[in-house]
């Protein structure tokens, strides 16, 4: 039997999920890590890429990120992020229309405005293409 360890991802406006696993694969700033029960302490940034949470063998989540950092410690794995959408087809709605509202904003004048709309968007469309 193998042992689980907390996982946890947190945006600026919700946690988007808690559970134990018993293994994460995460889209690290130097190449993909693999984190399982009792793996060494560490914290690194993250790229924008796809976070894999597994259950024995079976894949039981798969999570698109737009970066973040990981913390990973005794008490498990943390991962915080500015985006993140779980990747699953009842999803896609959701996410189209976040699309259509951050495209929406990227036509605002306010240039900063403008800047984190046209990034939204961009990852809202990495998401769409993941779901397809």
């Amino acid at each position: 039997m193998t042992e689980n360890i907390n996982f946890q991802l947190v945006t600026p406006l919700n946690v988007l999920t808690t559970k134990d696993i018993s293994m994460a694969v995460l889209p690290g700033s130097e190449g993909d890590l693999g984190i399982m029960h009792k793996h060494t302490p560490l914290m690194t940034l993250l790229n924008r890429g796809f976070i894999k949470l597994f259950e024995g063998n079976e894949l039981v989540e798969n999570i698109v990120v737009d970066g973040g950092v990981v913390e990973v410690s005794e008490s498990g794995i943390i991962v915080l992020c500015e985006r993140a959408e779980i990747i699953k087809n009842s999803n896609k709605q959701i996410v189209k229309e976040k699309l259509i509202n951050s495209e929406k904003l990227a036509e605002n004048s306010d240039e900063s405005v403008s800047s984190l709309a046209n990034e939204e968007s961009d990852f809202y469309r990495f998401v769409l293409n993941a779901i397809n």
